[in-house]
């Protein structure tokens, strides 16, 4: 049994039109029931084990949630290191998803070794912060290898540059125009930029536009109300904000780009900007980290990251993930979970009337295999935590 579910997505065709998109999650949202009753120290060791993608991260903001449920005030450098292997993660995500689905997509050979080695990443990185010591934990204790951790950052800009930008990183987050961005498209020979000037030249680029309304930051104290309301269930299936039905990925953090805001202009959001949004985020890592890295060994972090205030015995932590914002709540009582909730991004993403449903609805109902193709590579962009089935109607 697959424990995180699949969502299956079906578009019905009417009179040459997508006339309806139903989208259906299988995903066990209730499956956090389990840990009530359990210590919190069950609950973090459980976590990463449950949730294969982006294990980091659950495992991130579980630890955060639950240290802040229990008022305790650990170092603010653990949590900092915390969000670094979080970006290492993200990183690593991104360089799957475009080595393996976007060389699938361009029709190129994806290269395995490359993907292999890639695996490796995530556990130096922690090894470089905590050393073999325990991690996510309610009181983990640092252990900085600067040197090590350096390493990690050069294998994911080095993997970066050569495999996707043919450059380093840091300059390819600069091209900030359009004229910049088709000049590296015309230069460029690998698979990330195969596929994205295919799609400039089949002037494919605007199909999918779902616009764009980010996810904003929400008052802790209002989300943890909202996360305790009768109705909070449907509210985890199915969130919303004030009425608004948001998105939260790569594009929604990455918006505010002069480039995005660039090709905003020429393809609106949708699938040139939707794609250019995960090669920018990955771009921004590297430099992210070092800067980071730096901090933490100069002690000049920004203590802003340290959780956030809620009601007594109660925690909610928020991680920006690979796919997007990752929500914990727990409420702790004598030590043991008397609630936990995990409000993911796929959840906003797939909502069945957001972004993905809206951007899927305004597709051309061209012939079948078309139309698959165009709706799988959209829900590329947006990337759900769990496996999709489409189908076609």
């Amino acid at each position: 049994m697959n424990v995180e579910g699949e969502i299956l997505i079906e578009l019905y065709r009417s009179q040459g039109r997508v006339e309806k998109v139903a989208i259906r999650s299988s995903r066990p949202l209730q499956l956090t029931a389990v840990f009530e009753g359990k210590s919190v120290n069950e609950l973090l060791r459980v976590v990463p084990m449950l949730y294969s993608v982006c294990a980091t991260a659950q495992a991130c903001a579980a630890a955060q949630a639950c240290r802040q449920a229990m008022a305790l005030n650990g170092d603010i450098r653990v949590e900092f290191a915390e969000k670094m292997l979080v970006d290492v993660e993200t990183a690593r995500e991104h360089l799957w998803r475009l080595l393996i689905d976007w060389s699938n997509y361009a029709e190129e050979p994806v290269d395995r070794p490359l993907v292999s080695s890639l695996s490796t990443l995530l556990p130096a990185a922690k090894s470089a912060c905590f050393g073999e010591g325990g991690l996510f934990t309610l009181e983990p204790a640092l252990s900085l290898d600067g040197e090590r951790f350096e390493s990690v950052i050069e294998r994911l800009s080095k993997a970066a540059a050569e495999a996707v930008f043919s450059m380093p990183p840091a300059e390819w987050y600069a091209i900030d125009t359009a004229e910049m961005f088709d000049r590296w498209l015309d230069q460029t020979s690998t698979a990330p930029a195969k596929l994205l000037r295919r799609i400039r030249d089949r002037q494919t680029g605007r199909l999918a536009d779902a616009g764009a309304n980010p996810l904003p930051s929400i008052d802790p104290l209002a989300l943890c109300r909202r996360l305790g309301d009768e109705d909070a269930e449907q509210f985890v299936a199915t969130p919303d904000w004030m009425g608004a039905r948001l998105e939260t990925t790569s594009l929604t953090r990455m918006v505010s780009h002069p480039l995005l805001q660039n090709l905003s202009e020429h393809y609106g959001f949708g699938l040139m900007t939707r794609l250019t949004a995960r090669l920018l985020e990955l771009a921004a890592i590297p430099g992210r980290l070092s800067d980071q890295l730096e901090g933490l060994r100069g002690d000049r972090i920004d203590t802003g990251s340290s959780g956030s205030k809620t009601g007594v015995g109660e925690g909610l932590s928020e991680v920006e993930a690979a796919r997007g914002r990752l929500i914990h709540r727990a409420v702790v009582e004598q030590g043991k979970i008397a609630k936990y909730q995990i409000l993911a991004p796929t959840e906003w993403n797939f909502h069945p009337r957001g972004m993905v449903a809206k951007g899927l609805l305004s597709l051309p109902a061209v012939e079948t295999s078309q139309l698959k193709a165009y709706a799988d590579l959209f829900i590329n962009t947006v990337d759900p935590c769990v496996g999709y089935r489409l189908e076609v109607v």
